[in-house]
């Protein structure tokens, strides 16, 4: 549903803009809102489940997603206000960080350790699938029926999943004396340095980064973080636990996969452009193409978790950032002239490679810890993921831009001269500034290879390996 929920929205947005008469501006703030508070909440979310329970939290989380849904759709209509919209958002995202923040912590519990490799590979599947399905759901619901339709699908499929979870899920209780309580102050630094900085760094290409706003609150986020570490440092029980950092392997398999997951989105985020400025085709066009990543990460994950306990989590994240490198080779090579076929085969590459990494490396990542922690190693990665998300997006939006303005200065074009630039000049410059950015997707999936060959594969902690879901529950 989370997955769902992010790709689906976006389609609507130009429709929502007409219904209330806003700025393309402001009706981004439907999606901003989301990423904003998902992102600044995650870590709170893990904190609270190891505290109270997964299976707890995690019921309460589709409670909350499912009636923000609702309000989605409802409010606006109801009292004819956006602000109404971004509001119920709000609500929906707070569901949204605690169903997000603790999935691979259930993996990790409820499953024997023996199955983990392959249960998350499935977890990478259903996140794909719900992001292939939401362009195109989002579509049809929002042409066939209307916008709010996007926000009520949720509604039955959480009420179900709330049953189903009641059901089937195992209880889940923290041993007593393992947490001591919740770190109320570390929470409202992390809280706000992240809602700040996302902010900044979503706002910043529009407003731009010299803008007094954007400057405030960078410099808010840089004193939240500051004042985060420091707290963390000397609180009994630590929101996040800074001392697992020490660890290289632990280290080193989280920025590996943060690397991964800025490249991931600033590609994510550039190739609609590409497909539909460079190579020139229509909005569906596109997005089926497009499809081809995720429909490729479905297979990259079971792939993954098959060979997880034959061959290892190293090998199989190797080989995944070697993919991903290889694959953005293949789009920084792309032209105008370029077939079709082979955009959608550079774009299923990169899609197979990051099913093919990001399932191995977060099970390395999780069978590193006990019981106590995986909420809350379990949010990081989530963190990682919407962090990287946001960066990424910025990041290869500057290197599109700059390289385009780079090029046009070397070749003396100016206002005047403007016009008589042709449309094979134009698209040639474009294509340099969406190449360069794709080598930066490269170089950070070779950096992402040097991080995970650092990482080796340990045996698991004795502690962690003899935990099952009976002893669990």
């Amino acid at each position: 549903m989370s997955a769902l929920d992010g790709s689906i929205v976006n389609i609507a947005l130009p429709t929502i803009s007409e219904a209330f008469d806003i700025s393309t501006g402001l009706v981004s703030w439907v999606s901003t809102a989301y990423l904003l508070v998902v992102t600044s909440s995650l870590l709170i979310c893990g904190k609270i489940a190891d505290i109270r329970g997964l299976k707890k939290i995690f019921l309460v989380g589709f409670i909350v997603f499912t009636l923000g849904s609702f309000l989605c759709g409802f409010l606006p209509v109801a009292l004819n206000s956006f602000g109404a919209l971004i509001g119920a958002r709000v609500l929906q995202a707070i569901g949204g960080a605690m169903l997000a923040a603790i999935a691979p912590a259930m993996v990790s519990t409820f499953i024997p350790i023996e199955e983990r490799g392959r249960s998350m590979g499935l977890v990478v599947t259903f996140a794909s699938l719900g992001a292939a399905a939401g362009p195109f759901l989002g579509g049809l619901l929002t042409e066939f029926l209307s916008w709010h339709w996007i926000f009520f699908i949720n509604v039955p499929v959480g009420i179900g999943a709330v049953i189903l979870g009641a059901r089937v899920l195992p209880d889940h209780q923290p041993e007593p004396g393992r947490t001591v309580g919740f770190d109320a102050p570390g929470a409202a630094f992390l809280f706000a340095g992240m809602m700040t900085g996302v902010f900044a760094l979503n706002m910043g290409t529009s407003m731009g980064f010299t803008s007094p706003l954007i400057l405030l609150a960078a410099a808010v986020a840089l004193v939240c973080a500051a004042l985060f570490v420091y707290h963390e440092r000397r609180v009994e029980d630590p929101l996040l636990d800074l001392d697992l950092f020490r660890e290289r392997n632990f280290l080193y398999a989280n920025l590996a996969v943060t690397l991964i997951m800025i490249a991931f989105a600033g590609s994510a985020f550039l190739l609609p452009f590409f497909l539909e400025y460079v190579k020139g085709l229509p909005t569906f066009s596109a997005g089926m193409v497009m499809t081809a990543f995720s429909f490729a990460m479905m297979i990259g994950g079971p792939v993954a978790g098959a060979l997880f306990n034959r061959v290892g989590g190293r090998r199989l994240t190797l080989g995944g950032a070697a993919l991903a490198a290889l694959a953005f080779v293949v789009l920084a090579g792309l032209h105008p002239d370029s077939s079709v076929f082979m955009v959608a085969g550079a774009l299923g590459l990169l899609g197979f490679a990051i099913g093919l990494y990001v399932a191995p490396n977060n099970t390395m990542v999780m069978n590193k810890v006990g019981a106590e922690k995986r909420g809350m190693v379990s949010s990081l990665l989530n963190t990682e993921r919407y962090g990287g998300q946001s960066l990424g997006i910025v990041l290869f939006e500057l290197v599109l831009i700059q390289t385009v303005l780079s090029t046009v200065s070397h070749a003396g074009v100016t206002s005047s001269s403007l016009a008589s630039v042709t449309i094979d000049q134009k698209l040639a410059v474009l294509t340099a500034g969406f190449d360069m950015a794709f080598w930066v997707g490269a170089a950070l999936a070779v950096l992402a290879l040097g991080f995970s060959f650092l990482v080796k594969e340990d045996e698991v902690p004795a502690e962690v390996a003899e935990e099952t879901p009976a002893a669990i529950g």
